[in-house]
């Protein structure tokens, strides 16, 4: 596929250098504030929220644009303020002022996902929608599995500046190469329907993209396990460490060993559904995604210190698995199933909800932790999580309709 569409190609590798600088300077950014700088907790706190928040405030914002713009120009722009940016967190005096940065940087990044994500529904054949979203899907797992680690290293053993350095070329290189394909919507920006779009007043579009997202059943129940399988991920990341204290207290390297088996689950699952043609069944998909998920925590609540540290990666790469189908199933879902002329505002809006997770989980699972304790806490949440995936797993045809597991039956039979 990368072969043959090259202007695929080119936003796929523009997509990936962005991905990786991302993660590459996540650490970075930790190891400044915490070691340079000495933050304090609270000023700790407040770093997940300056990456998060603008999501929440621009996102939808953002998808209404993303429908009636250049879309190669719109991400153009944003690579280049978010390299501005990234540089200018080099001449920030104190943590206020980083942190207001960051927010800044990732206002940018907030346009990109639904331009990237409209944009390749309109240069990709449908019968490839899938192909395309675990590609994007394997460089995000790789980014988010690679990036930390060799940004991790750069930040501990050279400097934390070299990785922002690193972040902002990155950043660069992704607006050169999309350069070569800023013609790429000519024909599709002249086309009447495009026209009849933009002039339509924005908060016009904005409803009318709540109106399409609330209406469609498929959209609708798929995004709310998107968004539980998400809050999972999260909770768990929040709290790994704290849980881990009590289940391996003499093995504290096992919370890299669990980060890095999740994302070698996920990435093995993107592989595979890379091989497929289509998703036929969104049930086996995202439920099946969120009772691994959920099965992960519950292992995990279950384990006891004397037990086999390593058996808890076996747990991880379940977690992995069924992040990479959640991940995946829902992306190819939003592609699919949403109507062409409104994806950005649809995906704008799922943006918006997924960075609210971000901000939500972390406090749940705090607040979880301290009344529950880690045990219970993980082993309540993940029985909870893995009953509403399996219910997904029966109730497929209540919950997504008759036509997809229809498809299924039909083309075996056809087969």
């Amino acid at each position: 596929m990368l072969r043959e569409n090259k202007t695929f190609r080119i936003l796929f590798f523009s997509y990936g250098l962005s991905t990786l600088g991302d993660w590459f300077d996540f650490i970075a950014v930790s190891i400044m504030l915490a070691f340079v700088w000495k933050a304090d907790p609270m000023t700790m706190a407040l770093l997940p929220i300056a990456y998060a928040a603008p999501g929440i405030a621009l996102g939808q914002f953002a998808g209404v644009l993303a429908d009636r713009v250049n879309k190669v120009r719109m991400m153009m722009i944003m690579a280049v303020i978010q390299a501005g940016a990234t540089f200018l967190l080099l001449a920030m005096p104190d943590p206020l002022s980083f942190l207001l940065v960051i927010a800044l940087r990732s206002c940018a990044s907030v346009f990109n996902d639904p331009a990237q994500q409209t944009l390749t529904r309109q240069i990709v054949p449908e019968h490839q929608l899938l192909q395309a979203t675990s590609l994007n899907g394997a460089v995000f797992q790789m980014g988010k599995l690679i990036g930390p680690l060799i940004g991790g290293a750069v930040a501990a053993f050279v400097a934390p500046a070299i990785c922002l350095i690193v972040n902002a070329c990155s950043f660069f290189l992704s607006a050169l190469l999309l350069l070569s394909i800023r013609h790429a919507e000519k024909s599709i920006a002249s086309s009447p329907v495009r026209s009849q779009k933009k002039s339509v007043p924005l908060h016009l579009a904005w409803r009318e993209g709540w109106g399409i997202f609330l209406q469609n059943r498929i959209l609708l129940f798929s995004t709310i396990f998107s968004l539980l399988a998400m809050m999972a991920i999260q909770l768990a990341d929040a709290q790994l460490t704290i849980i881990f204290r009590e289940k391996v207290p003499l093995h504290p390297e096992m919370v890299g060993y669990v980060v890095s088996a999740i994302g070698l689950g996920a990435l093995l699952t993107v592989t595979w559904l890379h091989r497929q043609k289509e998703i036929r069944s969104y049930g086996w998909i995202l439920g099946g995604g969120v009772f691994l998920i959920g099965i992960c925590f519950s292992w995990i609540a279950l384990h006891q210190p004397e037990s086999n540290r390593y058996w808890l990666l076996a747990a991880a790469l379940f977690a992995g698995v069924g992040t990479g189908l959640t991940t995946v199933g829902t992306n190819y879902l939003v592609q699919k199933e949403t109507p062409r002329e409104a994806l950005g505002r649809v995906r704008g809006i799922i943006d918006s909800l997924t960075s609210a997770t971000f901000i939500i989980a972390p406090l749940l699972g705090g607040w979880l932790m301290t009344v529950w304790g880690p045990s219970l806490a993980f082993l309540r949440v993940g029985a909870g999580i893995a009953a509403i995936g399996l219910g997904a797993l029966f109730l497929q045809r209540v919950v997504w309709g008759k036509r997809k597991v229809e498809a299924t039956v039909v083309s075996e039979q056809a087969g």
